[in-house]
């Protein structure tokens, strides 16, 4: 095994005469250790959040999701993202009622779960054996419920799935009631949360359907009617119009559907290994329990598989820390068939080698990110520093707002753009733009709150309706781009929308301010070539100092559609030839070119930008050949159209 060989080989023997001693003291204080262990898991599960301001990318969509309800803007009607409308409650800031409202939300979530894990402590009738061992494995599965400043909706998610295990193992509708309705909440805050949720209820009822035959029905129709009711009634409240709901789930789609192409990241293949390797120490435990129990063997198969697979793709599909939605989520799939595997006698020695081999795999895939606090989320230390922090209320509304006075000088808006802007609405083209919430400046929201989010022609196109439709006095844009993107090319048709409807106002030292213009710079382009180019191949620009503007529809291949749905799309780059000689190159989402390019100027740097933006402007080098390269999930040839303004 790949990771195992790259770690020291755990003292098994070691930990064997721990447990021995541990057990030992179980004997004489069983029912001590039982709440000693509820306490712990209770800390795991406190889903107490609230954040201060900040300057990372991350936290920049946690603001505007905050900012967004708290200025009367609607998800479906004014914004999208990958959150859904009550998201802010989970991390929650101190900007309008969020932080009451999400303290007191949490608040309540909180003792829901306390209720759900008391049901499993002191109802289930579990040995403690089990129990030690559940809350081990739900420890481990501790960095998701922090993960990335989200984390309490996968606490929901937890309860859910322990609510089914609950039902199916003892029964009682109001269990499965409960999992219902909490899996009805999930899209409400995390699209992926309640994809798993799904994913998990339809694996129950196949399992339900095969031991119970047509005696299923009844919970099939319970399973069809709940969430749906509590998710579209939720929704009915807070996006109080259809067309909005419509909107909403049209842009959720997307997001989900682009996002296996778009946000792409690969990473070291041993990770895969890794993750392969832990998956088998799961299929191990079950097999186990298949020796004794086939039946409820075969029911955590069915359960456990559809969200596996989702976490598996939610967390490599962008290979970098996201991997810790995985082994976290396989944690908690441990945690969760441990409940039912019998640990008597001899069996207990395998599964106490798997818990320790598991270990070793999370700790060299989970424990060495410097973006997770593994010892306190691990040991509930997080929680505890989260909990007496809110306790003190008062002060911690001067300790959130004291972050804004506290913004980095270095990240803040330049002095001259301030004045400039003064009190006219102002809207961020930056990846990064809580320093215009800092400066104080009367902010405005584009449909998809960060741009490059806006990676489906869909997307992309709400952002360039708004540009033109209800676009501010003034853009601000720092020339950035994430994952070596081309910031030009990254939303074209946002872009086209931008340079028709803004001029340069003002270059600072690191923004540039686009002031709107009082007409277009043109009415429309029109098309005056079209042609296939192969690819990967090259697209050869003509010699003009008019611009010139392209068009490519790439398809998918069979192949890169399977890729798509199942794991993730080979990264595509384009490299630019100016005039002058000067080549670079930049990755690309091809999906997004069926909006029009400015393709003989891409402008590299902020001052290019600027210099793009002013009356007649131009850089002084144009591109005059771009060579497009991509893998086998695109189709060979690619349409292309060669387009101008027309005045």
């Amino acid at each position: 095994m790949a990771s195992v060989m790259t770690t020291s080989v755990p003292n098994f023997s070691f930990a064997t005469q721990i447990f021995h001693r541990l057990r030992a003291f179980v004997d004489r204080h069983g029912t001590l250790t039982r709440f000693i262990l509820y306490a712990y898991v209770l800390m795991i599960a406190c889903p107490v959040r609230y954040w201060p301001l900040g300057t990372s990318v991350d936290e920049t969509w946690r603001f505007a999701l905050n900012y967004a309800p708290a200025h009367g803007l609607m998800v479906g009607r004014d914004i999208i993202f990958t959150c859904g409308p009550l998201a802010y409650l989970i991390f929650p800031q101190h900007i309008g009622n969020n932080l009451v409202q999400g303290l007191l939300f949490q608040a309540g979530l909180w003792i829901a779960l306390a209720a759900i894990f008391a049901d499993v402590f002191f109802r289930g009738g579990f040995p403690l054996r089990n129990l030690a061992m559940f809350s081990v494995y739900l420890g481990l599965a501790g960095p998701l419920f922090w993960f990335n400043y989200l984390g309490p909706e996968s606490l929901m998610l937890a309860g859910a799935l322990l609510l089914i295990v609950m039902f199916q193992l003892h029964g009682s509708l109001l269990r499965y009631l409960a999992a219902l309705a909490i899996i009805g909440l999930l899209p409400l805050f995390k699209l992926t949360a309640g994809m798993i949720g799904l994913a998990a209820l339809g694996g129950f009822l196949i399992e339900r359907a095969i031991s119970h035959r047509w005696n299923v029905i009844p919970e099939v129709v319970l399973a069809a009617l709940v969430p749906a009711a509590v998710t579209v009634g939720l929704c009915l409240c807070v996006i109080p119009s259809t067309p909005a709901i419509l909107n909403y789930l049209r842009g959720s789609a997307d997001l989900v559907n682009g996002f296996s192409s778009a946000m792409s990241r690969w990473g070291p293949r041993v990770e895969i290994l890794s993750a392969v390797e832990a998956a088998a120490v799961l299929a191990i435990f079950v097999g186990l329990l298949w020796v004794t129990a086939p039946g409820k063997a075969r029911f955590y198969v069915l359960f456990l598989a559809g969200p596996l697979f989702v976490s598996f793709k939610h967390g490599f599909t962008r290979q970098d820390y996201h991997i810790i939605n995985f082994f976290c989520f396989l944690a908690l799939a441990l945690a969760l068939v441990s409940l039912a595997v019998n640990m008597w006698g001899e069996r207990f020695r395998p599964l106490l080698f798997l818990m320790t081999l598991f270990f070793v795999m999370w700790q060299d895939n989970v424990g060495r990110y410097p973006e997770v606090s593994v010892a306190s989320q691990v040991t509930g230390l997080g929680a505890a520093k989260m909990l007496w922090g809110a306790a003190r209320f008062d002060r911690l509304r001067k300790r959130l707002d004291s972050s804004i006075a506290a913004f980095p000088e270095e990240s803040r808006i330049e002095p001259e753009l301030d004045a400039i802007v003064g009190d006219s609405p102002v809207a961020s083209l930056s990846a990064q733009f809580t320093d215009l919430f800092a400066g104080h400046m009367l902010l405005e929201l584009y449909p998809v709150v960060q741009r490059y989010s806006a990676y489906t022609p869909y997307l992309d196109g709400l952002n360039a309706a708004w540009i033109r439709d209800k676009g501010p006095r003034f853009l601000v844009f720092d020339g950035k781009s994430i994952d070596e993107r081309d910031a030009w090319a990254e939303t074209p048709a946002t872009w086209l929308e931008v340079y028709r409807w803004y001029g340069t106002r003002l270059l600072g030292s690191r923004n540039l301010l686009l002031e709107r213009r009082t007409q277009p710079r043109f009415s429309r382009l029109e098309t005056f070539h079209s042609f296939r180019i192969a690819m990967p191949g090259e697209l050869r620009l003509p010699a003009s100092f008019d611009a010139v503007f392209w068009t490519m529809q790439c398809d998918y291949t069979t192949k890169g559609k399977m890729l798509k749905l199942l794991f993730r799309i080979p990264p595509a780059s384009m490299n630019v030839h100016e005039t002058g000689g000067v080549s670079r190159s930049a990755r690309i989402i091809p999906g997004v070119f069926t909006a029009p390019v400015l393709g003989n100027y891409l402008p590299r740097s902020l001052a290019q930008f600027a210099v793009l933006f002013q009356p007649g402007g131009a850089p002084e080098q144009r591109v005059d050949s771009i060579q497009f390269e991509a893998g086998s999930a695109y189709a060979s040839t690619c349409a292309v159209d060669l387009l101008r303004p027309v005045l």
